[in-house]
């Protein structure tokens, strides 16, 4: 049975002082429904995606139960992105028990800095006191990347120069500010978070929430409603410690993929775009290497080349990414989003022609530790 991707809804900013959370999640459901067309009872489960530290609430998702449109329903919380709730949520649509499901991600970053947040993640013992987080561990994991490869920061200034342009194209989706046509140099020469990594060769943590709204293949049918079609999913990690695995290539990246490609019964070169959650943009590259559409020990060379421009024909981010806005628990389901929308031309202005099938992938962990990967068609 394939699951249905009927609708979506997404709020995203640098900050919103004046909206709370629950705010925040009661508009975006607002807008989802809307959309679709579909009114709050007809949804049958939800399954939403945020953090207490974020927060800083214990059992957080209690106060986004009657904003989320989830009081007196079937309802669960999965404490990760928002691309692993939609799995959740498919299994129970899997299940036989329920026909529609909505899965709500938020967080507002403004509330809590990310140092903070991605720093609970690093072992309290030998890692969170000398300052680990997100960043430092990105900065680790691009330097023994661009060791091995022999990748420049002038090329991971091209990847962020790339998906930021195609942002510009997608301001609905994408976060104001973020998204221009940046110079190399102008990326080179922004503040530097933690060496190679710049203010623009990472994705700004900002406020927001998705909403993407799953069906069953026979309600979709009945109900005679357009739909992107999820017919693979895979889920791979590594070893939770970054010291105990290779932080220079994703091997688990390339084990998912090949399990949602053969559950979709495709193969890597049937897929003709991709949306990748890079939060930075070394990031990208290693992904395109895990996935064999770049040259392994060379991934720059593809980009170089213009292997993954809009104009490519197998594009890579062409919504401008994760690079052109963040939000911390939504950035891989906005990537489903945009990946579900390019499959059946709704798009709009950065809609890719002929995109059929799509790859798309999300990210958790220091360094990305797991992934999971889908495969969507329309």
């Amino acid at each position: 049975m394939r699951i249905g991707v009927i609708g979506h809804g997404i709020s995203i900013e640098r900050e919103n002082l004046d909206q709370s959370t629950e705010d925040l999640v009661f508009v975006t459901v607002k807008k989802a429904l809307r959309e679709t067309g579909l009114t709050i009872e007809e949804i049958d489960t939800i399954v939403q995606a945020g953090d207490d530290i974020m927060d800083g609430i214990a059992i957080n998702h209690v106060y986004t139960v009657e904003p989320a449109g989830s009081f007196l329903k079937d309802e669960s919380k999965v404490e990760r992105d928002g691309a692993w709730a939609v799995h959740y949520a498919m299994a129970r649509l899997l299940s036989g028990k329920f026909r529609t499901a909505m899965v709500v991600a938020f967080s507002k970053a403004s509330q809590c800095t990310y140092s903070a947040f991605s720093g609970m993640s690093a072992d309290p013992f030998y890692l969170r006191p000398v300052g680990a987080d997100g960043d430092s561990i990105a900065a680790l994991q691009a330097n023994y990347f661009m060791q091995r490869t022999g990748a420049t920061e002038a090329d991971l200034a091209q990847v962020a120069r790339k998906n930021r342009a195609n942002g510009s194209a997608n301001q609905s989706r994408t976060m104001e500010g973020e998204t221009k046509d940046f110079s190399i140099d102008e990326i080179l020469k922004s503040a530097r978070i933690a060496t190679p990594i710049t203010r623009l060769t990472a994705a700004y943590p900002g406020d927001g929430c998705v909403v993407m709204i799953l069906a069953t293949e026979e309600y979709v049918k009945e109900k005679k409603r357009n739909a992107a079609w999820i017919i693979g999913v895979g889920l791979s990690g590594d070893a939770y410690y970054p010291t105990y695995r290779n932080l220079s290539e994703l091997k688990h990246v390339g084990l998912a993929a090949n399990k949602a490609l053969e559950m979709s019964g495709r193969k890597i070169g049937d897929v003709n775009i991709f949306e990748l959650q890079e939060n930075y943009a070394h990031q990208e590259l290693m992904l395109c290497e895990a996935l064999g559409i770049a040259p392994a020990g060379s991934p720059q060379k593809a980009l170089n080349d213009g292997a993954f421009d809009r104009s490519s024909g197998k594009p890579v981010n062409a919504s401008g990414g994760a690079l052109s806005g963040g939000i911390i628990y939504a950035s891989g389901l906005a990537r489903l989003m945009e990946a579900s929308l390019q499959v059946t031309g709704q798009a709009g202005p950065s809609q890719v022609p002929g995109a059929k099938t799509a790859l798309v992938s999300a990210q958790a962990g220091l360094g990305i530790q797991s992934s999971i990967i889908y495969v969507v068609e329309g």
